[in-house]
């Protein structure tokens, strides 16, 4: 029979909010990691949201827009610390979300939160589709990633 277990009994700790199940030293090693990569792709030249933590998850941004309307691409990224059987290529990139943003700085005034998002690549644990053939920037978003996280 299964028995429910409270917080106390679990094995792990809470921090900022999150449960992680694994020693202080690992979580803080996990931390490191991410502020690494996180580094990495900035001196690439790329922007990322990220967050000192526990959570898995990473979004970078393509810096080349040209223009206030050029359509602004970023990956949303789940990422392990160790490869994984439904990671892309067997690594450690489990989900991956390519994203076309368009905006229109004028409609923005007077409909703030008016966008269009086009997913150009969705892996969810395996392939659900894949739009990059024809968008060498969303490629070279897509390898950057790959290259640096998987």
């Amino acid at each position: 029979m299964l028995e429910s277990m409270t917080d106390e009994q679990k094995p792990g700790f809470y921090d900022e909010g999150m449960w992680w199940i694994g020693a202080r030293e690992e979580l803080d090693a996990w931390k490191k990691y991410k502020q690494r990569k996180a580094l990495a792709f900035v001196e690439r030249g790329y922007s990322v949201s990220w967050y000192p933590d526990g959570d898995n998850w990473m979004t970078i941004y393509l810096p080349e827009r040209l223009h206030a309307r050029a359509p602004e691409l970023s990956a949303e990224v789940k990422v392990y610390g160790r490869p994984s059987e439904h990671g892309i290529y067997g690594g450690m990139v489990s989900k991956l979300a390519i994203l076309e943003r368009r905006t229109d700085p004028l409609k923005q005034v007077s409909s703030p939160g008016d966008e269009d998002v086009r997913t150009l690549y969705n892996y969810d644990r395996g392939l659900d589709f894949d739009r990059l053939n024809g968008h060498p920037a969303a490629m070279r978003l897509f390898y950057a990633v790959l290259d640096e996280l998987n």
